[in-house]
């Protein structure tokens, strides 16, 4: 005959025996995650010790991420369901797309579902079902991770339909193995937070100048093996002085970090991209693979978000091995080539990227880096990178050539359609900042602008002939004697600091933040004066000969080829 009070003895001992099996458990946890070396090894082991405490078919360990409010999972252990993988890249999903989770990120409450069973009347049961048929298991539960008192993200395990189902007291003791695992990820970030401090910069969270080097000559070494596009954007917030001087430096630290959090989100359009402080107010992106398009994307979009929220915004430039700038096999030469581009963005106030190596037959980028690189000293090592002084040019016979080939090729009749090409390929293969084309009117005493082009800003943000007080582009010729003078074939340039010049003259130079104009002129077949005026700034080539060329090519272009 039994004896019911031997059988709840058994009972007994069997719940006790249990109890102690988890106490186990939990300590298997803890001793697990304290012998690890890192946060990887970290979510390893605490996964799977859980997976084995929870008698669970698979187990996953999720992170909440607030700011876009979905959950990322880290690690999928076990049993796992179609398209799950141990170690996800990019598995994750909203809180909206799975309402039975939302309580519990909200207020640290632990649940259980299983097919069949009904628990609630919200409406999550069938949410939970859902999720539970897609990865073919019958029950779950999900329990918060906290960290530092505040919800960090979820432990969450399935069993299979001949596994009992999970109870409260799964939950309960969920949760107790989720402070576990949490002792254990806080420990990890712990150890991840020490080894990041030497690649990482305290103030913006980003790379640090060691991390990009380190970075870049890798990618480097990769490039010279297989050939694959390494681009570089260099990165100067504008005006942060100014803040640091009129708000403090608390102030300009804010602008540092917001500035750091627009470059994350531009670099972050392309996949593997690395985003640095390189000191003070110096960024930079690393872009490895792709195509330098992708490169230049990113710089663009970077300088839409900082001409939109910075007041000064940014000077950017860019290079890539994947563009026209020469051999480029070291890391130091990518840097000067990116830097250089930066420099004239800077110099010239430009609010777009500047591109090293497109836009001109000799790109004045590549040629401010390659006089930086015949300057350096033998012994220069990485620091002496920003070495970017100048720029060299072309030949005059080079530029010449250039310009009249492209004038024979381009088949213009009229006398402004062939001026307005020598101004255009003069004015790229120099690298002038904008130019005006003007024309004397049929009563030869007032001279009218007719076309003009700005490759970019000048200082003064001024392209516009108006500006200068003339209506309509019009100029007596009376009050503009240089002028005047230069409309019977001459040539001049007026220089912005030149307190001898004509003021009248001076007046346009400054009006349109050019350092000087360059001036050359001449009459056509019908006698009409035609004028062609060239503005430079500190980032345009060398100029010196560029009157008397200009002057040639002008009457080369006014020598209309009959039909």
């Amino acid at each position: 005959m039994a004896n019911p009070g031997g059988t709840a003895v058994r009972a007994t001992q069997i719940r006790a025996n249990g109890a102690v099996a988890r106490l186990h458990a939990l300590t298997e946890i803890a001793k697990c995650s304290a012998g690890a070396r890192g946060f990887d090894e970290v979510l390893d082991r605490a996964a799977g010790s859980a997976h084995r405490a929870l008698e669970a078919s698979s187990l996953s360990i999720s992170v909440w991420e607030r700011d876009q409010a979905r959950v990322r999972v880290l690690i999928n252990e076990g049993e796992l369901g179609h398209g799950e993988v141990h170690r996800p890249q990019a598995e994750m999903y909203l809180l909206t797309d799975y309402p039975f989770t939302v309580p519990m990120f909200n207020e640290g409450t632990g649940y259980s579902f299983t097919v069949g069973y009904p628990v609630d009347s919200l409406g999550y049961q069938q949410a939970a079902e859902s999720l539970l048929r897609r990865i073919g298991k019958h029950s779950c539960l999900g329990v918060p991770i906290l960290l530092e008192g505040r919800i960090w993200g979820e432990l969450f395990a399935t069993r299979r339909s001949d596994q009992p189902p999970f109870s409260q007291e799964d939950v309960d003791y969920a949760a107790a193995v989720s402070a576990q695992v949490a002792a254990g990820i806080a420990q990890g970030e712990h150890l991840e937070r020490v080894a990041r401090l030497a690649y990482t910069d305290p103030l913006t969270g980003l790379a640090n100048r060691r991390a990009v080097d380190d970075r870049l000559d890798v990618a480097m070494d990769l490039h010279r093996q297989d050939g694959r596009v390494v681009s570089l954007i260099v990165v100067d917030i504008n005006g942060l002085k100014r803040i640091n001087d009129g708000q403090g430096h608390e102030a300009g630290d804010r602008t540092l970090v917001h500035f750091a959090g627009l470059l994350s989100v531009s670099a972050g359009l392309v996949a593997g991209s690395l985003a640095g402080r390189t000191g003070g107010d110096e960024f930079c992106v690393i872009i490895e693979g792709g195509t330098a398009d992708e490169a230049v994307r990113v710089a663009q979009d970077l300088c839409q978000r900082a001409n939109a929220g910075m007041e000064d915004g940014i000077a950017c430039g860019v290079a890539s091995t994947g563009d026209p700038v020469g051999d480029v096999d070291t890391a130091a030469r990518l840097f000067r080539l990116a830097d250089a581009a930066q420099t004239r963005a800077k110099r010239s106030g430009c609010r777009v990227p500047v591109v090293a190596g497109r836009g001109m037959p000799q790109d004045a980028t590549v040629a401010m880096a390659d006089a930086a690189d015949a300057d350096r000293r033998p012994r220069e090592e990485r620091g002496d990178r920003r070495k970017v002084r100048g720029a060299g040019t072309q030949s005059t016979d080079r530029l010449v050539d250039d310009v009249l080939e492209t004038l024979d090729q381009s088949g213009a009749a009229s006398v402004q359609d062939r001026l307005e090409i020598v101004a255009s390929a003069v004015a790229r293969l120099i690298d002038v900042c904008s130019w005006w084309i003007s024309a004397v009117d049929p009563d030869g005493l007032t001279i009218r602008t007719v076309s003009f082009s700005a490759l970019r800003l000048g200082m003064a943000n001024v392209y516009d002939p108006e500006v200068t007080g003339a209506v309509a582009g019009i100029y007596p010729l009376a009050d503009y004697p240089i002028t005047r003078a230069v409309l019977a074939g001459g040539k001049a340039t007026v220089h912005a600091d030149d307190m001898t010049a004509d003021p009248t003259e001076r007046a346009i130079v400054e009006a349109c933040g050019a350092v000087a104009m360059i001036m050359a002129g001449g009459t056509d077949p019908t006698g009409r004066g035609w004028l062609i005026e060239m503005f430079v700034d500190e980032v345009s080539g060398d100029t010196s000969l560029l009157p008397s060329v200009l002057r040639a090519l002008i009457a080369c272009a006014l020598l209309v080829p009959s039909s």
